[in-house]
């Protein structure tokens, strides 16, 4: 019974592993077919994105236009009209010509898809800052229907102005903000008449920017309403939703409402931080003003350490006590919180900000409240006063005189005023909007206002100018402006401002506004060029701050070109993805120095990814990108390469001063060439130049047979330059030849990867003993660059991976020196030790890879993906518990293995074990032989007891047996 049932089981115990086994292998050959479909689709995409860009060069073409023209001009006034048309095709096309020999890189991204909303700032619904402890009230809500709510009664008076706020829970709102949706405020009499309506609608707001302008603090929906009828006793608010939505979810969140009631007048902000010594003088000017004392209040807001400015206010509220005086204390010395804090207190329609050094003028309040308009900024006059009590005129307050008689001001023409606290007033409820970010320790007013201005669009009142209304600014040595210079406030803090209102970039819509930001923008980078002007050694370390945040502007392009003193020259560079251009820009960031770069469109043979520049961030100033057909090795468009980027340079250097260095990489050898004509016209110039692999032999060791002409070396001075240091002209014509001897004879210093690929480069290139002693007397080895860890966290890819197995990640793909075969047949051979190792294959040779693993039956061990981008493929490695690298064979076809796979750098910078399989002495089988922090595992090819030996302590890391 008990011999039959154990029979019974292990049968049925066949079968399930049977059934198991048979769905594990459709499953792959259906994620296979799932994927060579995506493949295919991403195909037809790009045909489809290609064949619509031809299209557009078509139409945009000279031919097309011009014979369209003509076609369209057979009537008397086209034909009068067609030679002036002609003429601005031709001055276009000139103009295009003239760019297409170099053109540079940069400029500002485009602009996210936002609301556009031109009514009225108070006739739209906002989505703002909405502060939890702000003082407001609670006005409760009801349902009636499934889109329609109604809110209880509220008292309210004519001239009142009421805020309300919807909060939202954990950042979402109540319902869906992008339904067709309406807030209808009814004015009523006490018996609950509708004396008039006014109807606020859908679109909201400023929701996709929300996170931009305010960051992760609390949101919530806010409009405004200015009683108007003057037998109004009560205000009620009706939501109406579209019947595709429904309210009844969100009234469970939306449960009431809150509002606060602002009256007219003006909230007079001061915050004020151990001032003792002039906090009475600002409240004394304070107190006498022209406006009624009823029209505004004063909120002193003390912030950090006290001292005995508390008890000097209690006798200034005791000599004034018809003054509205409240004191706010807070133990956090930040003058943003402080205004923060007056903002959420408020109970005037209009706001201003006086710093308690400062006083203002006895017309001050009333010139403002008077000129004010919720659409509009008021502003008036600053002057400056001196320790002595001396007045002083200053820029800025010639720059609003100049305005006051304007017809219209636009905000370049008093740009230093508005991002200053000082001498300005904002509609309360549209300021409490935004907040001041305490986490800036100075210009938390230029980040304050540059965010208001592009947010709101407010026109600029000079009424108060005009009125001699008069802001008194008093200068002290002391000032957060007048620091003297150092890293943390020059760099440092500059790089907080700017970064808070870069983000804000692409959702400014109008072009004024954008202007006026990106001016901003470059007048915090002006403290941060100018101090590392006369601190060079420090530019490193600016740009690794500048690397972590992602950049919408490129300001950092101006710092580094008013910098840069080299030149680099590399034909392929980022952001086109290639290994090649990626290995320089991460040379770039290891050498720290600013650098301008010449390379070549690489548009039809390499993707884009714009991520790759923030590799090379606040290093890279200009980027001038040649026009030319991509190619490694035809001659005609090399030498067009190189003959254009000594235009592109002698351009640049009619505007600065010649390059002091140039330096070239290759394995794309115009690089070289276009750095050797550099070095002819300046031969005072140190010329660095960087072979990644050898460039006359392939990896097969044959010569590369291509030719260049000769008589290009010698129009272009080259062959003179050759015979002035006495070096015999070499009889060859072979490209790649040329290529490596001129590097040899003309260079000032030589960069090789390895080596192994120094040693074995020399030992083809026919010079003699003493040229190559010459050779490796000014070369270096530096091995490819690792990233810091922070590079690899930039992207979140999401990738499953089974935790029950090892896996291993190969990146790269599939030579006749170069696979994964020997690994592969072990799998299949020792399929039942090795089960639980699992390969994960990133590769543009997928079908070839799903083809092998299918044959050795080990598909259920082996994932196949596409490559995955740069930033992406950094991300995913440190998933992974082992990353395979190995080395290209050649033992066969060479004396010496020359190579050292660039992965190994990147793995390195991974969190992740590295496993290296390595040719008998080759540089990684060193580096891994030498290794001492455990993270390499080696093996050697052709040795599989060694691979087993690699996969069992894989095992045993990971689960504790082999």
């Amino acid at each position: 019974m008990d011999k039959s049932s154990s029979v019974t089981k292990g049968s049925e115990m066949s079968r399930d592993e049977s059934s198991r086994k048979s769905l594990r292998e459709e499953i792959v050959e259906l994620r296979a077919e799932k994927e060579s479909l995506e493949e295919e689709l991403r195909s037809l995409r790009s045909h489809l994105s290609a064949s619509e860009n031809q299209i557009k060069a078509i139409r945009g073409s000279v031919t097309y236009r011009v014979g369209s023209l003509v076609v369209n001009s057979r009537t008397p006034r086209g034909l009068v009209r067609l030679p002036w048309r002609l003429l601005k095709i031709y001055m276009e096309y000139k103009s295009r010509q003239s760019k297409k020999i170099g053109q540079e890189v940069g400029g500002e991204p485009e602009r996210e898809e936002d609301l556009v909303d031109n009514r009225p700032v108070y006739d739209q619904l906002w989505v703002g800052f909405y502060d939890s402890g702000r003082k407001t009230e609670s006005l409760e809500v009801d349902a009636f229907q499934k889109n329609f709510l109604e809110s209880k009664q509220l008292s309210a008076a004519a001239g009142e102005v009421f805020e309300f706020f919807l909060p939202f829970d954990s950042g979402l709102p109540p319902f869906s903000l992008d339904e067709e949706f309406s807030i209808t405020v009814n004015e009523l009499t006490r018996k609950g008449k509708v004396l008039c309506s006014r109807e606020l609608k859908s679109p909201v707001n400023s929701y996709r920017s929300a996170h931009a302008y305010i960051g992760n603090d609390s949101l919530g929906l806010s409009f405004v309403h200015h009683v108007s009828s003057s037998s109004c006793d009560g205000l009620k608010l009706e939501f109406r939703i579209s019947d595709s939505g429904s309210l009844d979810e969100g009234a469970k969140k939306f449960s009431e409402v809150r509002y606060r009631t602002l009256s007219p007048g003006v909230s007079v902000i001061v915050p004020s931080y151990k001032g003792e010594g002039t906090i009475i003088r600002c409240l004394n000017y304070l107190a006498n003003q022209t406006l009624e004392s009823e029209r505004y209040e004063v909120i002193v807001v003390l912030n950090g350490y006290p001292d005995s400015s508390e008890s000097l206010i209690a006798d200034f509220m005791k000599q004034y006590p018809d003054l509205d005086v409240k004191v706010l204390k807070t133990e956090v010395p930040s003058a943003g919180n402080a205004r923060n804090l007056g903002l959420s207190s408020a109970v005037f329609e209009y706001t201003t900000f006086v710093d308690d050094d400062d006083f203002v003028s006895e017309n001050y309040l009333e010139s403002m409240w008077r000129g004010g308009s919720y659409d509009h900024i008021s502003i008036a006059s600053v002057l400056d006063v001196d320790a002595s009590g001396e007045v002083h005129d200053n820029v800025i307050n010639q720059q609003l005189e100049n305005a006051k008689n304007y017809k219209a001001c636009r905000y370049a023409d008093i740009s230093s005023v508005l991002t200053m606290n000082a001498c300005k007033m904002l509609p309360t409820s549209l300021a409490s909007q935004l907040c001041y970010n305490s986490q800036l320790r100075s210009g938390e007013d230029v980040c304050y206002f540059t965010r208001y201005i592009t947010r709101f669009s407010p026109g600029i009142n000079l009424s108060p100018v005009r009125s001699k209304a008069t802001y008194y600014r008093f200068l002290s040595s002391q000032s957060v402006s007048r620091q003297p210079a150092s890293f943390d406030f020059n760099v440092e803090q500059r790089l907080g401002v700017i970064q808070s209102i870069d983000r804000c970039l692409p959702f400014v819509g109008d072009k004024e506004g954008r202007e006026f930001l990106v001016s901003k923008i470059m007048a915090q980078s002006s403290f941060m060029q100018t101090y590392l002007e006369n601190h060079r050694d420090e530019v490193g370390r600016y740009a690794s701050l500048v690397q972590m945040e992602p950049v919408n502007f490129r300001y950092d392009k101006h710092v580094a070109s008013s910098l840069s003193e080299v030149i680099v020259y590399s034909y392929c560079f980022a952001p086109y993805v290639d290994t090649a251009g990626i290995v320089m820009a991460k040379r770039i960031r290891e050498e720290g120095v600013p650098v301008d770069v010449v390379c070549n469109t690489m548009a039809g043979v390499r993707d884009v990814d714009d991520r790759l520049d923030r590799i090379t961030a606040g290093l890279i100033g200009r980027q001038i990108t040649i026009n030319g057909r991509p190619s490694f090795s035809s001659w005609p468009e090399i030498k067009h390469f190189a003959d254009n980027a000594q235009k592109s340079v002698l351009k640049i250097e009619k505007s600065r001063k010649p390059y002091q260095v140039i330096y070239s990489r290759a394995m794309w050898v115009a690089s070289h060439f276009a750095a050797v004509l550099h070095k002819i016209r300046e031969p005072d110039v140190v010329w660095r130049a960087e072979f990644s692999d050898p460039i006359l032999r392939d990896v097969n060791g044959n010569d590369r047979d291509v030719e260049l002409e000769l008589g290009w070396l010698k129009s272009s001075g080259v062959l003179t330059a050759l015979s002035k240091r006495g070096i015999e002209v070499p009889e060859t014509k072979n490209l790649f030849f040329w290529c490596e001897f001129l590097v040899y004879t003309l260079a000032d210093e030589i960069i090789f990867t390895n080596e192994n690929q120094l040693q074995y480069m020399l030992s083809y290139s026919g010079l003699t003993s003493e040229e190559i002693s010459s050779v490796k007397a000014k070369s270096v080895v530096q091995h490819h660059p690792s990233l810091p860890k922070e590079f690899y966290n930039i992207s979140n890819p999401m990738y499953e991976l089974d935790e029950d197995v090892v896996n291993i990640a190969y990146f790269g793909g599939f030579y006749a020196t170069r696979g994964l075969s020997e690994i592969f047949s072990l799998l299949s051979k020792f399929s039942g030790s090795l089960g639980r190792i699992h390969f994960h294959v990133f590769t543009s040779d997928r079908e070839k890879v799903l083809s092998e693993a299918l044959s050795l039956g080990i598909s259920r061990n082996v994932s196949v993906n596409s490559y995955v981008a740069f930033v992406d493929f950094l991300a995913l490695t440190n998933q992974f518990d082992c990353l395979l690298v190995n080395d290209a064979i050649t033992s066969e076809v060479k004396s010496i293995n020359p190579y050292l796979p660039s992965k190994l750098s990147d793995y390195m910078g991974s969190e992740s074990d590295v496993w290296a399989v390595v040719e008998e002495g080759s540089v990684l089988h060193k580096i891994s032989d030498s290794d001492e922090s455990g993270r390499i595992l080696m093996s050697r090819s052709g040795d599989q007891e060694s691979h087993m030996d690699v996969m069992h302590k894989l095992l045993e890391r990971k689960f504790g047996d082999a």
